[in-house]
């Protein structure tokens, strides 16, 4: 008889668990989606037009406007600093989702930069017109990669909170990485990259943030 009571306790712990999970992703991690979603959307659709007006080589500097993405990350500290105060219990599953997207940040940030540094510094002597791509061929694999970690993340943080347009989001991510390894080699790859990054951010970040907002104003 004790042995069942604990494990009705047990359960009882676990789904309690997965419910504080759950309203502490509502409360104001709708924001943060919104913040990058925004900024991959924006910053994409900008370089998507660069690229098709600027002539080459000079369009391939575009690529220096993911720099911007620095300027969320003050935002970002913000917005979860108000979460953890607004959160009554800070559960295991928030704990191993915030190391899961500190480490997908990293790895996107040290292969930003790391390409960065390669088109400027492996590669300086490469200066005639017909060889400059050779400095900036390297960007072809980087939207694929990007699309890839953004679908990894939002699948695996949908799934561990219970919310389906997370996990949508990666999987239209994933199918998008796809798409664009299949059609490396079309003339305007890189344009095509950058309008359908736009259009995956947006999925995969805007359109479940402005839900999780809708829902928590839902329940005040």
């Amino acid at each position: 008889m004790e042995n069942q009571m604990s494990e009705k306790e047990s359960l009882e712990l676990i789904n309690q668990m997965i419910n504080s999970a759950k309203n502490n992703l509502q409360k104001g991690m709708g924001n943060v989606f919104l913040l990058w979603g925004y900024l991959v959307a924006g910053i994409s659709l900008v370089i998507f037009i660069l690229l098709l007006v600027l002539p080459q080589p000079m369009n391939y500097n575009a690529y220096i406007l993911w720099c911007l993405m620095a300027i969320g990350g003050p935002v970002h500290v913000r917005l979860i600093r108000k979460m953890e105060q607004q959160q009554m219990v800070r559960t295991y599953v928030d704990r191993i989702m915030s190391f899961l997207w500190i480490g997908f940040a990293v790895s996107i940030v040290l292969v930003i930069l790391g390409i960065i540094a390669s088109s400027f510094l492996v590669l300086p002597s490469v200066t005639e017109t017909s060889h400059e791509f050779l400095r900036w061929f390297q960007w072809i694999f980087v939207t694929p990669f990007m699309l890839s970690m953004y679908g990894f993340a939002l699948f695996i943080s949908g799934k561990a909170y219970g919310y389906k347009p997370l996990v949508t989001g990666g999987i239209i991510c994933w199918a998008a990485s796809t798409l664009l390894l299949i059609s490396i080699h079309h003339p305007q790859t890189l344009a095509i990259q950058q309008i359908i990054l736009s259009v995956s951010a947006f999925c995969g970040f805007v359109l479940p943030g402005h839900l999780l907002n809708k829902k928590e104003k839902s329940h005040v």
